[in-house]
């Protein structure tokens, strides 16, 4: 599969950590030790490693993805995490290792410090790597195999042993960028079309529910909790691929979205959304992953497994009708909100002629709903929901929104905070 992996040197990424590389063969374990000279610093645009470098950072897999013969980039990994991509796509969202989560609710990273890559046969079609992360609060083996295509996918086993008491852990974390969408009308680069490399937090629950978190660029770090035990799946996607609503040479229609496949009961907790400002391009500013209820003493360990996936596609099991857009503006009433959120899909395609879907809003402690209507959008095939709201705190709303017809709902459920401004 993998004609060869490729490490990336240590000294060009500041703050990276340096690891090592082992190639399991027939033989036995090769260790794989950094050389500077192992590096054609010019031709990369490179100065020449100081006494700094030390070690590798990561390393590339190549494969004859486009075509055969070829040596396409399908994957690559670094000290916090790996990132796949499958055919037609660019390098976008990242499956991270995982976290720690502190009593401010930030996220300690726990990264990776040593591989061992299981050297694959003429012909194979997949590629197993073993890797350590440890830090002063855990330590984790993954066994990861890898799975390139149209849509490439990583089958993970990843075991956790405590070093400190209390852990609250982020399992299956993922990672991507979102600086500015069509949901919002401030604009952080006022003269850039819509910037983001996912643009939605994607749920499907145990029971067959699903809900959509429209993504946001706060003004200060912000934590959400949906209480979702044992998630049939989760993701950071890219849903809007219209090349016209970015630059015109913006990566972002091509970049895939990622989703978490869980195996097994994972048990009750919930999923953890991190939000932090973004002022550029560039930042992974969005975090989202499993956070178990109980938490972990030494001497004890978890086991889990999942199956992480990067796709242009929608993730399986959505057979109901998504959330297409969402938009927000100044309402109809001094002071108050307006959103309009479309919805196209099946089961709306599926309504009889001449019957117009119902919508059921719902606005959190703090706000009232001031009008709400639903409009055919001839446009997409789909149907709008206009609504108006009035805040009456100045704390952020919750709002949450589907359509329905005869008490059933017919969409996904549109989740979103409304920040005051």
């Amino acid at each position: 599969m993998v004609s060869r992996f490729v490490p990336l040197p240590l000294a060009p990424r500041a703050g990276c950590q340096s690891a090592q590389f082992n190639s399991i063969e027939l033989g036995g374990i090769k260790r794989f030790d950094y050389r500077p000279e192992l590096f054609d610093w010019p031709a990369a645009g490179l100065p020449a490693p100081g006494p700094t470098a030390s070690g590798f950072c990561g390393f590339r897999l190549l494969y004859p993805l486009e075509a055969v013969g070829t040596r396409d980039e399908i994957g690559r990994f670094e000290a916090d995490g790996w990132q796949l991509v499958g055919a037609k796509q660019l390098p976008g969202a990242t499956a991270l290792t995982v976290g720690v989560l502190g009593g401010d609710g930030r996220v300690q990273p726990v990264p990776f410090g040593e591989y061992w890559l299981v050297r694959p046969g003429a012909g194979a079609k997949q590629l197993r790597v073993y890797a350590l992360a440890e830090s002063a609060a855990l330590v984790a083996a993954f066994q990861i195999d890898i799975f390139p295509g149209v849509e490439s996918r990583a089958e993970v086993r990843l075991a956790i042993y405590p070093r400190q008491a209390e852990l609250a852990l982020l399992l299956a974390p993922l990672a991507g960028s979102f600086v500015q969408g069509e949901h919002r009308p401030a604009r952080v680069l006022p003269l850039r079309a819509e910037v983001h490399e996912v643009d939605g937090l994607a749920i499907q629950t145990a029971s067959g529910g699903r809900i959509w978190r429209s993504l946001n660029n706060p003004p200060d770090d912000a934590v959400y909790s949906f209480l979702v035990n044992t998630p049939r799946g989760f993701g950071l996607l890219q849903r809007d691929r219209d090349a016209s609503h970015y630059d015109v040479d913006a990566a972002y229609p091509r970049q895939p979205g990622v989703w978490v496949v869980p195996t097994g009961d994972w048990g009750n907790g919930d999923l953890r959304l991190l939000e932090s400002p973004a002022r550029g391009e560039g930042k992974r500013n969005v975090q989202v992953g499993f956070v178990p209820e109980k938490r972990l003493q030494p001497g004890e360990k978890i086991e889990i497994a999942y199956t992480v996936r990067w796709s242009l596609a929608a993730p399986p099991g959505e057979l109901s009708s998504n959330v297409f857009a969402s938009r927000s503006g100044v309402g109809e009433h001094e002071g108050s909100r307006r959103y309009a959120v479309d919805f196209v899909g099946p089961t709306l395609r599926g309504l009889p002629p001449g019957v117009t879907p119902t919508a059921a809003v719902d606005v959190g402690r703090g706000g009232r709903l001031e009008r709400q209507q639903v409009l055919s959008n001839p446009h997409i095939g789909g149907w709008r929901l206009l609504f108006d709201l009035q805040r009456e705190t100045d704390k952020p709303l919750q709002l949450r929104a589907y359509l329905q017809h005869d008490d059933q709902p017919l969409t996904e459920t549109w989740d979103y905070v409304d920040l005051p401004r």
